[in-house]
Order: structure tokens, then sequence, then C-alpha cells
């Protein structure tokens, strides 16, 4: 063999086993931070906040030949095993094992961290509300569908706090054990991935009769012993349930991604890149809304979102989803939002956390 290509292994080798010891000494950190915390009464373990900043840092510092998106995932699941030394946290998603919830769990909380499967989004709150869960992860839109109804509902009347965000990019598939388009039926998905693949069934399927899941790993799920029967769910799935893909990325849009939070009754401290989420519902009066932005243009606060979403209450009634940059901490924010409030007909400050990185 090579006489290079073997020193090189061997320096591979010795990294390795320096990576180790490296590792240990963070994971021993982890625990003393954990008695410091024990001592003083503080029972926050995970810190959004924290998490953020060091992932941040850790970009800026990258000069590679890693990708920052590779070494976040490293870095993702070396703090996530060295939290699981304090505490395992326990957080609630839409299941089955490999919805796209689930995947995006992982990505945000890593793998050492514990999850419960909830039936659906207003399970996942419940959870999270009856601490059977620490934090909760759900979707709240999609980059061709808009707003996860059920989840703006429950953040209407809820008192959990969004705690984080995470995009995943979502590329669909279908599985089937029929090997033939033609022979398939049924086709089980998320009534959002049906809105996501509308063009591309309509045209390989238009005869199939569509029905809906409460989640795509369900759907997947479901199928696994049916004939002429197919699902729409994630490579993920296929791999874990073990049903054939017959077809690759049936969104309708290659850019297809859903923006996830993070739910619970913390709230998150400042991690210097923030956003802060906000409900409202206006008078029905011409000029109501330029009231409610006026005061962010006048303390030159940037809204990055603003999203209208109709009410339960009365047809033609809406309240409105607004994202602004910065945290609530800050004096000129928190004016600005007693200001919005004084003028809105009802107001919902839904927390300020760190942006997805």
């Amino acid at each position: 063999m090579n006489d290079d290509l073997n020193k090189l292994r061997r320096k591979i080798d010795n990294l390795d086993k320096d990576l180790v010891k490296i590792l240990n000494k963070r994971a021993e950190l982890a625990k003393t931070i954990k008695k410091i915390k024990d001592s003083i009464g503080e029972t926050d373990i995970f810190k959004p906040s924290r998490e953020a900043q060091i992932l941040r840092s850790l970009k800026k510092i990258n000069k590679g030949p890693l990708l920052a998106q590779h070494l976040q995932s490293i870095y993702r699941e070396i703090m996530s095993a060295c939290l699981s030394l304090e505490k395992k946290l326990k957080v609630s998603c839409l299941g089955p094992e490999m919805s796209y919830s689930h995947d995006a769990l992982i990505k945000f909380f890593g793998s050492s961290s514990e999850a419960s499967y909830a039936h659906n989004i207003s399970d996942v709150f419940r959870q999270v509300d009856n601490d059977v869960a620490d934090y909760g992860i759900v979707p709240i839109e999609n980059s061709t569908q808009g707003s996860v109804k059920e989840t703006v509902e429950n953040l209407v009347t809820t008192n959990l706090l969004i705690n984080g965000e995470i995009n995943l990019k979502v590329s669909h598939c279908l599985m089937s054990l029929s090997k033939n388009k033609k022979s398939i039926m049924k086709v089980y998905a998320h009534e959002q991935s049906f809105q996501q693949c509308e063009k591309w069934l309509m045209k390989y399927l238009p005869n199939a009769k569509l029905i809906s899941a409460t989640s795509n790993s369900a759907a997947v799920k479901k199928v696994r012993n049916m004939k002429n029967a197919a699902a729409i769910g994630s490579v993920n799935s296929s791999n874990y349930y073990e049903i054939p893909i017959i077809h690759k990325n049936i969104n309708d849009s290659s850019q297809n991604s859903t923006r996830f939070i993070i739910i619970s009754k913390a709230e998150p401290e400042i991690s210097g890149d923030d956003k802060t989420s906000l409900l409202i519902s206006l008078e029905n009066k011409v000029g109501a809304l330029a009231k409610i932005i006026e005061p962010l243009s006048k303390n030159k606060i940037s809204m990055s979102k603003i999203e209208s979403i109709p009410t339960k209450k009365n047809n033609w009634e809406y309240m409105f989803l607004i994202d602004i940059e910065g945290h609530m901490s800050d004096i000129k924010i928190h004016k600005t939002l007693l200001e919005i409030e004084r003028k809105s007909q009802f107001f919902r400050n839904l927390g300020s956390y760190p942006k997805s990185i």
C-alpha cells in the first residue's frame, strides 16, 4: 500500500484521538455547568439563544473546506449529546416517525433528544402546555402554500411562546408497492402536500382518489401493506418504512420549503440576531392597518413579514401575522409593541427568538 496514503491515514487517526479527548472535555464542562445551574436553582437547561450564538460564531470562523451547513450539523449533534448529559430533552412533533416535523426536530435539537409523537398539530400544543414535552416543533408556513392554519389557530389561544425557527427544504416523493403508476387508485398524504403537488398529480394521476392523512409519514405507514395505493413522503420515510420510491421530486416548485417554529413556556433571551412575531386584529375601519404600521416606520423597525389570515368569527374578518426585526427586551422594540397593542383590537406577542441560521 502507498506509504504516503498510510501516513495521511495515521494523521487522521491521531486527529480523531485528539477530537475524542476534546469532545469529552467539552462534555465534562457541560456536566459542571449542570451542577452550577442546580445550585442556583436555574431550571432552563436548553438555551436557544446560546446555541444560536455558538453556531453563528462557528460559521464566522470557519475557513473550510467544510461547508457551513455541514459544520452546523456536526455541532448540533455535539451540543445535543452534551445537553443530554444534563437532561434528555423531550420534544413533541407531528408523528409517526420520519414525518417532516420529525426531520425538522432532528435538524434543530439533534438526535440525542427524545421525540414525543403527536396525532395532530393541536396535540403538539397540548403536550407542551401540559408538560408532557419540554418543547414542541410545528410547521407555521410553506413557501408555496402560505401559513399553516392549524398552527396559527393554536397560537391565538395558547400562552406558549415561539423559541426558535428552522427552515426545512421539502422534496416530495411518490412511493408505492405498485411499480406502475397507472395501477394506483388511491394516494394518501397530508392535505398541504396535495396542494404542493397539485400539478404533478393532475398530470400523472388524474383519476386517483386523494385521501388526507394527519401527516405524510402516517400516509407512508398506512400504505406499506396496501396494493394499488401510494403515499407522498420523504426519502427518509421511504427508507424507514421500506416502501419503494417510484417518482422523486413531485412537488410543483423546486424551491419548496417549510418553516417550523419551536414552542415552549420559556421566554428566550436575546441572541443578537432575533425576530419578534405578533398576531393582531384590527377594527374594520379605513386606515386601521396604516396606524399599526406607522409606529414601526417611526421607530425605524424593519418588518420582514405581514400576512392576513381569516378569522373563525365572521366572514371577511382577518388577523395579521407580523414578523419584525429585533428582540422585545430592546427598549425601542418594547415601546413600539406597547403602541401597536393600544391600537389593536386583539394583540398577542408570540415571542422573540433567534433567527434561523
